[in-house]
């Protein structure tokens, strides 16, 4: 090969699906910012933004959480600690360890910095805020729907008057 891309495999990469290509976590938008658009959208009363911003926030957490535990696992089995037990080897271990964790978890979800995120929004997530606001968007986006189907249902049209 002369080390470029044919179309064909650009057309591939380009027609996969979101999903596909947002799950490798080197793609993973940071679930702070989701999850304070959300929060502007809601008091916003866009609630179709609140929904769509708010499950990328859930699962931009979930999958920021398993990879880092994930990168735990596999650095705690590659630097187990030695049977001799010194100073010098544990502390050993444990940069060994620290190191590896780093290099895993910046290779899966990219900068570390980007994905720090406030304590406020930790607890939020923690207390489960998150679900509250999907709830109430979902209650909202149902009444907008029935409200709309009863309208239809309920109003004939006057002479001259177009619903739309």
């Amino acid at each position: 090969m002369d080390g470029n891309l044919s179309p064909l495999v650009i057309l591939c990469v380009a027609l996969l699906p979101n999903d596909l290509l947002l799950s490798s976590a080197a793609f993973l938008e940071p679930f702070d910012l989701l999850y304070d658009t959300a929060v502007q959208a809601f008091y916003s009363s866009d609630y179709e933004s609140v929904v769509r911003y708010m499950e990328g926030a859930l699962s931009s957490h979930r999958e920021a959480r398993r990879t880092r535990v994930r990168c735990r696992l596999r650095c705690q089995d590659q630097h187990p600690f030695d049977e001799t037990f010194s100073d010098l080897r544990f502390f050993d271990g444990v940069l060994r360890r620290a190191a590896c964790m780093n290099a895993c978890i910046e290779a899966k979800l990219g900068i570390q910095s980007v994905h720090k995120v406030s304590d406020e929004v930790t607890q939020d997530f923690n207390r489960r805020i998150p679900y509250n606001y999907l709830q109430l968007a979902y209650q909202k986006i149902t009444e907008e729907h029935i409200t709309l189907a009863v309208t239809d249902w309920c109003l004939p049209p006057a002479s001259g008057y177009i619903i739309s």
